[in-house]
Parts: C-alpha cells; sequence; structure tokens
C-alpha cells in the first residue's frame, strides 16, 4: 500500500500507528492478491472522534479510468503499476481538505510505502515500509509533494530487507500532472 497525508499537515504515514494515532493516514492506494489473482483499490482512513481508535478502512469505489492497476508493468513480475486520477482523493468519510487544486492553502502531501497482511484480530502486520528500520525506526521521512506542481521522481527504500524478501520494497516513482492551468507540457524543437 502506497499511503498518502493528503492534510497538509506534514506527517509522513508511519508503521508506529498506535504510537502515533494513525498520523498522516488519510488514503492509500492498495494492490492485494491471493497468491493467484491481484487487484487495487483506493482506501480512506475514517477517523473516529476518539483519536486512541484505529480508524475505520473505507474502500471508495473507482472506475478503471480512475484507477488503472497493472499487476505486471516491467513484464519481469517484480514491479507493479497504479495510475490514479487525483479526484478520487477528495473522499466521503473524512474532513480532510479537498487534493483539488487550490492556492491557499497549497497541495502539500507526504507518502510512505509500506507491504502489510491482514490480520485474524482485523489488524495490519507491516512487513516493510520505505524507512531503513523497515518496519521499525529509523523510519522514512517523506519529501513534500506539491500537488499544484508538475512532476516524476523515484524515491528508493533505505535497504531494509525483511524475513521475507518477497516483502521487500525497493522503490516507489510518484508522478504527477495537475489540471491546467498548471498542467505538465512539453515541448520540441
Amino acid at each position: 500500500m502506497i499511503v498518502f497525508n493528503t492534510t497538509g499537515s506534514g506527517v509522513t504515514p508511519s508503521t508506529q500507528t498506535v504510537q502515533t494515532n494513525w498520523a498522516g493516514f488519510a488514503f492509500a492506494l492498495m494492490a492485494y492478491g491471493n497468491g493467484i489473482n491481484t487487484a487495487a483499490q483506493l482506501v480512506e482512513f475514517v477517523r473516529n472522534a476518539n483519536p486512541h481508535i484505529p480508524p475505520t478502512w473505507l474502500t471508495l469505489h473507482t472506475t478503471p479510468q480512475q484507477l488503472n492497476f497493472n499487476p505486471n508493468s516491467n513484464g519481469a513480475g517484480t514491479e507493479f503499476s497504479m495510475l490514479a486520477q487525483r479526484l478520487i482523493f477528495k473522499g466521503i468519510g473524512s474532513p480532510a481538505p479537498s487534493p483539488a487544486p487550490t492556492s491557499t492553502p497549497p497541495n502539500l502531501w507526504t507518502f510512505n510505502a509500506f507491504v502489510t497482511q491482514a490480520s485474524n484480530g482485523g489488524t495490519w502486520q507491516f512487513y516493510d515500509s520505505m524507512g531503513s528500520g523497515g518496519v521499525n525506526p529509523p523510519e522514512f521521512v517523506s519529501p513534500t509533494l506539491n500537488m499544484d506542481t508538475c512532476f516524476d521522481n523515484t524515491y528508493y527504500a533505505t535497504g531494509y530487507i525483511p524475513p521475507d524478501p518477497a516483502a521487500q520494497i525497493v522503490s516507489v516513482e510518484i508522478s504527477n500532472n495537475p489540471a491546467p492551468p498548471n498542467s505538465c507540457t512539453s515541448s520540441s524543437d
């Protein structure tokens, strides 16, 4: 899952959810599977009035045009990609500000990537993240993603190898092409 903090608070989502009260968790692009089939979905984290209660995971329904998932984008079975329209991050269950382009406040997002698995108790077990500690500190500190600008950046995990090497995160590429008038353009001579 790639978790985005779209609130503008600047907090990086963390594996230490009990200590941070799920701070920074607003939305997640989740790739999941059962060993035979794979799929992707968008999840919104809807906060409870009591910050010590984990948020509700609300699956937001999207169309293939809004969220496109390629489970084998490099042809070697070691990479997947998700292409999402930013409008799907508006959410329906939380009071977080909309990520639609505005001049005030700017759309400053943070992120983290996690390998997780659901457990029987309804909680999630983290296996890896972008930080050098993997699921433990030291943790990844997200760069600020200015969603009003064009960018295409690759962020490399810092080398943690989980007990199951298949659960290792190597890198995450995040691109943005905002709606006009800030849309990305290219020219050639």
